[in-house]
């Protein structure tokens, strides 16, 4: 089976493979190129690819790119030659969002999140993403939700795109159900209720807690169908962990990937080591 870059999406080759370091910690892979890149904006990153997630390369690839959007004087990054930045994408953008959302995607969903652009009008902004089963067909694939509209999305093997939609009009109430491992999506629309499975428990009751407070939320425009597939959307939504009021304590799993995370963010030079200290310790208090 090839296997693809995890980023731009092309099969790696033997010489790739060859590297020995570009393999990331959620199991995707580099290619030289976008290796190439990566260290370039973080020398670090030659040692300890291994220590990142796919969503953190990305941020670290998008922030890079805005900062020479907003400083053309200094395109290229200081002291690693001529190398510059292009304008980020559409495609980048949705990525950009994905990683605002927090979202916990595997490797296995990138074919599918590289067609996001086709399948989303211009205006159109993730609130919601999640990776999941659907248990009508058994399909694996992603789950998604805009301001208008819920939509499964899964990449055929041999090309094309299977595609379930649910517009915010036709949908009454989203509700979901934690197992140990997992949780189950139930969609209730006026023609009946479609489930899925998503694969990290939590994912459903973030889903349905910022669905259902867009569908309570003011009158919204209904979705008109774009004449023709556009590019993807704009604005960058706030990260949804901030719909956990009803949550009296954060589960030690989300503390300790919270942990995990500040170490990075620490190792990358971004949190000094008293802001550090200071994020840790309120953490630890809330075991």
């Amino acid at each position: 089976m090839n296997i693809i870059c995890a980023l731009c999406g092309t099969p790696l080759t033997s010489s790739d493979m060859l590297v020995g370091k570009n393999k990331l910690a959620d199991g995707g892979y580099l290619c030289a190129e976008c290796f190439s890149k990566a260290i370039t904006i973080n020398r670090d990153l030659i040692n300890t690819l291994d220590q990142f997630y796919f969503a953190e390369i990305t941020g670290m690839l998008l922030k890079s790119k805005i900062d020479a959007s907003q400083n053309p004087e200094s395109s290229s990054y200081p002291g690693t030659g001529n190398y510059e930045y292009d304008a980020p994408t559409r495609l980048d953008e949705i990525k950009d969002q994905i990683v605002a959302l927090k979202a916990r995607l595997s490797v296995l969903a990138n074919e599918e999140v590289n067609e996001l652009d086709k399948v989303l009008d211009q205006n159109e902004r993730l609130i919601a993403i999640a990776e999941c089963i659907n248990l009508h067909n058994n399909r694996e694939g992603i789950i998604f939700s805009t301001q208008w509209r819920v939509i499964f999305m899964d990449k055929k093997f041999l090309g094309g795109v299977v595609k379930n939609e649910y517009t915010h009009k036709d949908i009454t109430s989203l509700d979901q159900v934690e197992n140990l491992l997992y949780s189950v999506l139930r969609i209730n629309t006026r023609g009946g209720t479609v489930e899925f499975k998503l694969h990290n428990k939590s994912d459903g009751r973030t889903f349905c807690d910022t669905v259902n407070g867009q569908l309570r939320g003011s009158e919204k425009p209904a979705y008109q169908q774009p004449a023709q597939p556009q590019s993807f959307f704009q604005n960058v939504q706030t990260p949804v962990s901030q719909n956990v009021s009803n949550t009296p304590k954060d589960s030690s799993e989300d503390i300790f990937e919270q942990l995990e995370k500040l170490g990075k963010l620490r190792q990358m030079g971004i949190l000094s080591e008293e802001e550090f200290a200071e994020q840790k310790k309120k953490l630890l208090n809330k075991l």
